[in-house]
């Protein structure tokens, strides 16, 4: 007998594609510039609220996510989502932008950890938990799909008309609402002793943190590779310029990485199988260095395959590290700290980000590549080296 919860892994897949649907993404930095006017630092201040924002509310949205139901806190997520988009569709000045941004942030930590957390009880209610990895697969895939889709269309969008692909935007996130409100709620499980919020909230941080070695170093890791593959992102589009890639390649070679990394999404577990946890997520702390110095010493547009690489670390770790993060967490706790492993790498992204972009003012963009390569290698084998003593049982 099909249980009302059975559908909610098919929903979550559903929901991530429709919000990794982002049309003006390949445009968003043309829009900022040439519709409302802002300069670099405006971006980059508009950049740092956002960040902000997300930071403030991870935390808090997933233990609120824990303690009054994952789909009602989907629910407030996609609400949010839906408003930042018609606010940034509206918007003509920075501080609309601001405004815009802000309830992004907010609905997407509302969303961060409740999605994950949903997934792993809809499943575990229906004895079918051990999928819960490649269910994980399927949602990471949905969304890169999704992503590099939107992308290729939304720079014709934007040739049309400039916020064509803002307004595109509104439908999705109408539809989004309406995968969540068709899910069923799972009733939290109840905290193993009652206590005040604050001093359980704290108690999750401590565990996560101190006491669980498990817990700590797959974080650890997860931020590790998490941030040497994000950092990419910011640094291979003047990396394509400076190679002479025509822009209008940008679209559809943006497009062709994320179905790459929604493929490498979708064989995680697969991967995993076959060769190991630890090998796999080892071969991935050794590609994402390996492919910052490629992009760094060659001068050929075609060493552009290496950021590809950043893509398979992406694609294989995010799953792997999801499921182990999930296995070792009480089932009461789990969005909780899915949003503090997110609220963790958004933290460091904060850190990290400014530092690299005055590298690469100051040095140029090869040798600031070629130095994020060397810490990168250094960073994520230490976090793997961590991550394999405290799981020396697992393969």
């Amino acid at each position: 007998m099909e249980r009302p919860t059975d559908r909610n892994p098919a929903l979550l897949v559903a929901s991530a594609g429709l919000r990794a649907a982002l049309f003006p993404i390949p445009v968003i930095t043309l829009f900022w510039k040439d519709e409302i006017g802002m300069s670099l630092t405006d971006i980059m201040w508009l950049q740092a609220i956002f960040g902000a924002t997300a930071v403030i509310f991870e935390f808090p949205s997933g233990y609120v996510a824990d303690r009054l139901g994952y789909r009602r806190s989907l629910l407030t997520g996609a609400l949010f989502w839906f408003a930042g988009w018609i606010a940034y569709a509206l918007g003509t000045t920075f501080g609309g932008m601001v405004f815009a941004e802000v309830l992004l942030g907010v609905g997407l930590a509302f969303i961060s950890g409740a999605d994950g957390a949903l997934l792993f009880v809809s499943l575990e209610a229906g004895d079918s938990v051990a999928r819960y990895g490649r269910w994980e697969g399927r949602v990471r895939a949905a969304s890169q799909t999704s992503e590099a889709i939107s992308s290729a269309v939304g720079g014709w969008l934007y040739s049309i008309a400039p916020r064509l692909p803002l307004w595109a935007q509104a439908p999705i996130a109408a539809a989004n609402l309406g995968a969540i409100a068709a899910m069923r709620e799972v009733k939290p499980a109840e905290a193993g002793e009652r206590m005040s919020h604050l001093v359980r909230a704290w108690h999750i941080v401590r565990h996560a943190l101190v006491r669980h070695a498990r817990l700590r170093t797959a974080m650890t890791l997860s931020v590790a590779l998490g941030i040497s593959t994000y950092v990419a992102v910011w640094l291979i589009q003047p990396w394509m310029q400076q190679r002479g890639i025509p822009p209008a390649w940008f679209g559809p070679l943006w497009a062709l990485a994320h179905l790459w990394l929604a493929a490498a999404s979708l064989f995680s577990a697969t991967t995993a199988r076959a060769f190991g946890l630890k090998p796999t997520l080892l071969g991935c702390s050794v590609i994402a260095g390996v492919s910052y110095l490629g992009l760094a010493f060659s001068s050929s547009s075609l060493a552009l395959v290496f950021y590809l690489g950043f893509m398979t670390v992406r694609g294989l770790q995010g799953p792997l590290l999801a499921t182990v993060l999930q296995e070792a967490t009480p089932s009461e706790d789990r969005a909780s700290v899915l949003s503090l492993n997110a609220l963790l790498f958004r933290l460091a992204a904060v850190v990290v980000l400014p530092p690299i972009g005055a590298l690469g003012d100051y040095f140029g963009l090869e040798i600031t590549l070629g130095l994020v390569g060397i810490l990168s290698l250094i960073a994520a084998l230490g976090a793997w080296a961590a991550f394999a003593l405290a799981h020396a049982d697992a393969t």
